[in-house]
């Protein structure tokens, strides 16, 4: 085992941060020096102050914590520097832009934690994508930053396969918990030279992954009445101009609409959600589609679609 001990700064926000963050944490080759992270957000209905789960889990150790308002400005960059030199620099779902004076400041790498076959799905939401697409295999990648998008140099890939019954949080907390049994393991060996980055292919065969919207959950209700009822023959052809880009983009790929239907509401779940407008005797109503027995009409609690079907009305 490699005796050195590495110091490493962790940036990011999330519950998959903070496995990640753990398992150096609980490996004494490695120590956590500090932690860059979004300061406490007002959240819910009632607007409580609340801490992120790297900040929880910060305080909770005693970790020096910096944090990030809508940017990294100068006023966080004087409070870097004033903190302890470190090896790595570890960016995990932290949402912000990373400044190339930050990049420069570990000793060894600033590394990135993607859970994608990269080049596949670089951008925000890689889960989300690979699921829609209907992706049988994915690998969550560890990746040199560079100031491009999820073009780094690979450094690991840990191969898996994407089960057909998960959405996308089930997705994640596999694809995290995966590279947090290797990731220190992956980390001391690239530090001591055993391994070394391979530069990725420059193109991607997939759509980026970017950042989804209320707006791409949105799936025209002549497309999902079909679908709901059991009658995928009427589905085929079928040609809705007003659906969003992001199911124009997936059909595109995926011309089997109730294969690209059950997809989404796997990819999209929790958010933002399948969802259609349906006409009741009280006008048009937004209408979230849970599976193909349940979903919830705006002011109604979930329910079976066979009750609700009640309230729909035929155009």
């Amino acid at each position: 085992m490699d005796s050195k001990t590495y110091t490493v700064a962790i940036a990011g926000s999330t519950d998959h941060t903070v496995i990640c963050a753990e398992a150096l944490r609980n490996d004494p080759r490695f120590t956590i020096s500090w932690v860059l992270t979004p300061s406490p957000r007002l959240v819910g209905r009632n607007q409580l102050l609340t801490k992120n789960a790297l900040h929880v889990w910060s305080e909770k150790h005693g970790i020096p914590t910096i944090f990030v308002e809508k940017s990294i400005n100068e006023d966080v960059k004087i409070l870097i520097k004033q903190q302890q030199s470190v090896d790595f620099l570890l960016v995990v779902d932290f949402g912000y832009l990373i400044p190339q004076w930050l990049l420069t400041i570990p000793h060894i790498a600033p590394v990135n934690i993607h859970p994608s076959d990269l080049p596949k799905y670089r951008g925000s939401s890689p889960g989300q994508f690979t699921l829609l697409f209907g992706e049988k295999k994915s690998a969550v990648s560890i990746i040199m930053m560079n100031e491009k998008l999820d073009e780094g140099d690979l450094i690991y890939q840990e191969k898996f396969d994407v089960l057909n019954t998960w959405i996308t949080p089930e997705f994640y907390q596999f694809a995290f918990t995966l590279i947090g049994e290797t990731l220190p393991n992956v980390l001391a060996d690239f530090g001591s030279q055993k391994i070394t980055a391979t530069p990725q292919p420059l193109a991607t065969p997939t759509p980026i992954a970017r950042r989804l919207s209320r707006e791409d959950g949105y799936i025209p209700w002549i497309i999902l009445k079909p679908f709901m009822e059991g009658q995928n023959e009427q589905l085929e052809h079928i040609h809705a101009i007003d659906m969003s880009p992001l199911s124009k983009e997936a059909h595109a790929t995926l011309p089997d609409w109730p294969q690209l239907i059950g997809n989404a509401v796997r990819a999209l779940s929790p958010w933002p959600g399948v969802w259609t407008m349906v006409p009741t005797k009280n006008g048009l109503k937004r209408m979230k589609i849970l599976s193909r027995q349940e979903v919830q009409l705006d002011g109604k609690d979930v329910s079976s679609y066979a009750l609700t079907k009640k309230l729909i009305t035929e155009i």
